[in-house]
């Protein structure tokens, strides 16, 4: 039974996590953020962090469950607002 509580945080996580990829995918693109090859490594690194996130997640929660969806919450904060930031850096 623990397994599968485990199983299921990670699928949600990862289901919250890939949404919110998508549509910061779509916000770098219509920035043109992807020609910007000063980004590749920022985007390269969110990437990674990313499909490593739900599983990080779903061990952490079964010890502190609000720990895991404070973080939640905040990855997706960042991945979102990251294209706008960076855009405006970029210039």
């Amino acid at each position: 039974m623990r397994f599968a509580v485990f199983i299921v945080r990670f699928l949600i996580y990862a289901i919250v996590l890939g949404a919110t990829y998508g549509i910061a995918q779509a916000l770098w693109a219509a920035r043109n953020l992807d020609s910007n090859s000063d980004l590749n490594y920022v985007h390269a690194t969110g990437v990674t962090v990313l499909m490593i996130a739900p599983l990080v997640l779903a061990i952490v929660a079964a010890i502190a469950r609000p720990l895991a969806i404070f973080v939640l919450f905040f990855l997706v904060g960042a991945v979102l607002t990251a294209p706008f930031a960076l855009a405006r850096f970029a210039g």
